[in-house]
């Protein structure tokens, strides 16, 4: 008769541990299930994806930019030492004729 007690004590509990799974399941499932988002939660998410893709687009347009001031610094850097060099030339020059 224990015997028999103890099994149906057992059989209980699994039964309350299965409804005590169930319900917790279902608190999570409806707590943590999907909720519709707020139109002005919406609108803002909208507004933001906007302001980061004219930044990406800002950005962008500042690396290309950047790039062709970069080119165009070395180029005037070559021309400067070009001139360097014709300056320094002219000034042989003129040192040399100015000695005889």
């Amino acid at each position: 008769m224990t015997i028999v007690y103890s099994m149906t004590k057992m059989q209980g509990g699994g039964i309350m541990r299965k409804t005590l799974a169930l319900l917790f399941l279902a608190v999570l499932i409806i707590g943590c299930g999907p909720k519709m988002a707020k139109q002005e939660t919406l609108d803002a998410l909208a507004e933001a994806r906007a302001a980061l893709e004219a930044a990406q687009a800002r950005l962008a347009d500042l690396e290309a930019e950047k790039e062709m001031l970069e080119t165009q610094r070395a180029e005037l850097d070559h021309m400067m030492t070009e001139l360097q060099e014709e300056i320094d030339m002219l000034q042989t020059k003129i040192d040399t004729r100015c000695m005889k």
